[in-house]
């Protein structure tokens, strides 16, 4: 069997689960185009470990290669397609896991003051928006790609409401909006209706260039990147390891956790409910977000002590 009909069926299997299998076709297609039009079984081990390899070395991306290439040949070998997968027998030793940055409440204000300087004349509204963009991603913790999907529709100021639609797990969901944000949001759709085109109606993008059509992925990320640097925000790291805006919501997640800790919340409780609000299938997807820092263990010692030893807790001044 060609590796290219296997790829095609295997794409095909984990579709009709519900997966969307962007990032993962892509990578499995670029090896067929890399490997060229030959049998799944003339693919040797020295062409798999060519392939994970990146420019030469090992990155994050290898080991996202390495996954993606041992599920797909789990279905393969699983339907007698080839014998044996051509992965190496010995797992390299891959760079570890990127962390997700926090910001503190100070980064986040300088984030925001970095925005004034995207002002200029041949671009209306980039500044406003660039600064409405952030402040929805770390007042709601959606994800980036979700925030640049939303249609002037999908924002709700009267119900205080946003729907984000399609989402990563192909749901749709809702999204309440506190009080502040939404009057900013408020102040920003009625700028954004005078000052840019509307081509589709109402189904036009929320977040917008001066033509009506919606921020690209790329361009905000290198955005946000000048940003950053504005901002005096950074790692003493690789470039590739510096913090990303995907990191707002890490953030959001971490600042609300250390909210319901400081308020005497019931965390285990709200937990699920801060699940579905992001927009997870389970409450193991959630926990990616939650990096033990100093903050937080703080607050929780707080909590087992005042759990632990009640008398001596209360007792103090």
């Amino acid at each position: 069997m060609k590796l290219r009909d296997t790829v095609d069926a295997y794409l095909a299997y984990k579709r009709a689960l519900g997966m969307r299998m962007e990032s993962e076709g892509s990578m499995l297609h670029f090896l067929c185009r890399t490997l060229g039009d030959c049998d799944l079984a003339e693919v040797s081990t020295d062409a798999v470990t060519a392939f994970i390899l990146v420019r030469g070395g090992l990155t994050s991306t290898s080991k996202q290669k390495t996954s993606v290439l041992r599920s797909f040949y789990r279905f393969a070998t699983g339907r007698g397609f080839v014998e044996s997968a051509p992965l190496p027998k010995i797992e390299p030793l891959y760079p570890p896991t990127r962390q997700p940055y926090i910001y503190t409440a100070e980064e986040i204000k300088a984030l925001l003051q970095a925005t004034r300087q995207l002002d200029a004349p041949l671009v209306p509204l980039r500044a406003v928006t660039a600064r409405t963009l952030l402040l929805l991603l770390y007042g709601t913790g959606v994800r980036i790609g979700e925030a640049l999907s939303l249609s002037l529709q999908d924002v709700e100021i009267a119900n205080a409401l946003i729907t984000v639609r399609n989402t990563k797990f192909f749901k749709s969901r809702y999204v309440p909006v506190g009080e502040k944000l939404t009057r900013h949001l408020a102040e920003y759709v009625e700028i954004r209706r005078r000052v840019l085109p509307t081509p589709a109606g109402e189904s036009s993008a929320f977040f917008a260039n001066r033509m009506g059509c919606r921020w690209s992925l790329s361009w905000v990320e290198a955005l946000f990147c000048r940003l950053r640097l504005a901002a005096g925000i950074g790692r003493d790291c690789p470039r590739d390891r510096q913090p990303r805006i995907h990191d707002l919501r890490h953030t959001m997640v971490q600042h609300r956790l250390l909210a319901w800790y400081r308020t005497g919340a019931d965390v285990q409780r709200l937990l699920p409910q801060l699940a579905t609000y992001l927009g997870h299938v389970d409450i193991s997807s959630t926990q990616h977000y939650l990096p033990m820092t100093a903050e937080l263990l703080h607050e929780a010692n707080i909590r087992f002590q005042a759990y632990a030893q009640p008398e001596n807790f209360h007792a103090q001044p």
